[in-house]
């Protein structure tokens, strides 16, 4: 295995440092993969993978699709079940509120202020990794529910919880969650100072507002289901992991959104707040996706909007982007001079995206015929891309998260910039030198390789999986998802590349 050339211009390009931006480090070392061999390889293995399904008998796909066991049912007393109900997000509003008057009156440094570090490192990046893991955590740990539940606990309350001012429009669908997400996309990558821990205070404090406002009009159901976009956001990730709460089918039949069906729900934000048991099921990974209902066209939307984001990401710091826009990487003139050509590069990439999803579909449609399943519910296919936004995400912010992690429990026992040591890492040693050592360099990049590509493979056998639902024609099903599996080879292509190509910090 020789990685020299790669590692030794790493060593070169490491030594220098980054202005904070979202990601308090940014890519100041700029990981380069030894870019023949794994871009090959990745895509070699997601097409192998697609080319081995008719090696397999339909019969043990959908047997696999079944696959899952349940852990345990969970029934607190009355009076545990409400305190458990509304704690964790009280005390998640007790974090939020202390965070924004640390980014208020604490240090404006990005990299020792705890709010951009927690917002941009700890929730952004660590949660969704823990969402992957262990399921939605968000509809427990959000930080207005426990509001909005104690102040509706009264006789008054609950009348208001039953019968809120606003019914939430069903033609909107999730397009505010879109739109919420969009514009969190547009300050994240494109904003001059989303790192700047007063105004990302003034930006966190406003959107907990929105919320609370959102909550108290619409209900806490349709608003969490709809409107709030990271209760959209991380229960689309919280599908991949191999746990998962579900409630009886009952309660499902009583649920104003969306969960009217013969199947047990799946993480529904006003199911999983009812009275009642909740069962805990677990499964393989990304199994849960084949109980999500079809989407809406919001939330196709969505799902290409998370993808699409997080590869401008990837893309805007290339030296390939900087070029096609005119700038001189080597002359990087920073974020405001680039606003709006960034702006239309994000919406540009997102169309591109939705216009690719709507050939495949079209095509898919042709070869697969009237009977073939695939193509014919856009809703339901697209579900098969969560696993790759999920993927590059994961891959994508590793470095930064491993280096970030730290600085923010640094920051931790300081939040005023005050001199204080509260949890006794106030001295801790920030440790980025392993982003030159060639051993761990040569690791980061596998371990990003296999997550991509993993992530490509799974989405693929999702797609087959939910193609076999809606049609029992073997070979139909295979010719239709050529399309699909085309452009998921060439999403793994563009996804490694983007880790291998120079990028700015």
């Amino acid at each position: 295995m020789t990685v020299t050339r790669p590692l030794a211009v790493l060593a070169l390009l490491a030594s220098s440092t980054g202005v904070a931006e979202a990601h308090a480090t940014g890519r100041a070392h700029i990981l380069l993969l030894p870019t023949h061999l794994y871009i090959l390889g990745g895509a070699v293995a997601v097409a192998a993978s697609f080319l081995l399904i008719p090696l397999i008998p339909s019969e043990r796909f959908r047997r696999l699709g079944a696959l899952g066991r349940r852990l345990g049912v969970v029934n607190p007393p009355a009076g545990l079940r409400w305190v458990v109900s509304v704690c964790p997000s009280l005390l998640s509003l007790l974090l939020v509120l202390s965070l924004i008057a640390a980014g208020s009156r604490g240090s404006g440094d990005p990299l020792a202020n705890p709010l951009p570090l927690f917002v941009w490192t700890v929730w952004w990046i660590g949660l969704t990794y823990l969402h992957v893991a262990f399921g939605n955590l968000w509809v427990h740990v959000n930080p207005w529910s426990g509001l909005y539940r104690l102040v509706t606990s009264g006789p008054r309350g609950r009348q208001w919880r039953a019968q809120p001012p606003l019914a939430f429009p069903g033609w909107a669908g999730r397009w505010p969650a879109l739109l919420l997400f969009l514009a969190f996309a547009w300050f994240e990558l494109i904003h001059p100072a989303p790192s700047d821990p007063s105004l990302l205070a003034r930006v966190v404090a406003s959107y907990l507002v929105v919320n609370v406002l959102g909550m108290f009009l619409f209900g806490e159901g349709p608003w969490l289901q709809s409107g709030e976009a990271f209760s959209v956001f991380f229960r689309m990730i919280s599908w991949l992991s191999p746990l998962a709460v579900r409630v009886p089918t009952g309660s499902c039949s009583e649920c104003r959104l969306e969960c009217r069906s013969s199947q047990n729900c799946l993480d529904c934000s006003q199911c999983l707040s009812a009275d009642g048991p909740k069962a805990v099921d677990v499964t393989l990974p990304a199994l849960n996706l084949l109980s999500v209902r079809e989407l809406g066209l919001s939330g196709v939307a969505f799902v290409l909007l998370a993808l699409a984001s997080v590869s401008f990401d990837g893309l805007s710091r290339t030296f390939f982007w900087l070029d096609l826009i005119g700038v001189n990487p080597l002359e990087y003139p920073g974020r405001t001079a680039l606003i709006a050509v960034n702006t239309a590069g994000l919406l540009g990439v997102f169309a591109a995206l939705a216009l690719a999803y709507a050939a495949v579909l079209s095509s898919a449609r042709v070869l697969s015929g009237p009977g073939g399943g695939a193509g014919q519910a856009p809703g339901a296919f697209v579900l098969a891309i969560v696993p790759i936004a999920v993927g590059y995400h994961i891959a994508h912010y590793l470095p930064v998260f491993l280096v970030d992690v730290q600085y923010a429990a640094r920051s931790a026992s300081d939040p005023l910039g005050r001199g204080w040591d509260l949890f006794g890492t106030g001295d801790l040693h920030v440790i980025a030198s392993f982003l030159s050592d060639p051993f761990w360099v040569y690791w980061i990049w596998c371990a990003q390789v296999v997550i991509i590509v993993v992530a490509h493979v799974a989405a693929i056998y999702v797609a087959h999986l939910r193609t076999l639902r809606l049609s029992p024609s073997g070979r139909a099903t295979m010719i239709g998802q050529i399309p699909m599996t085309l452009l998921m080879v060439g999403y793994t292509v563009f996804g490694l590349w983007l880790l291998s190509t120079p990028a700015v910090g």
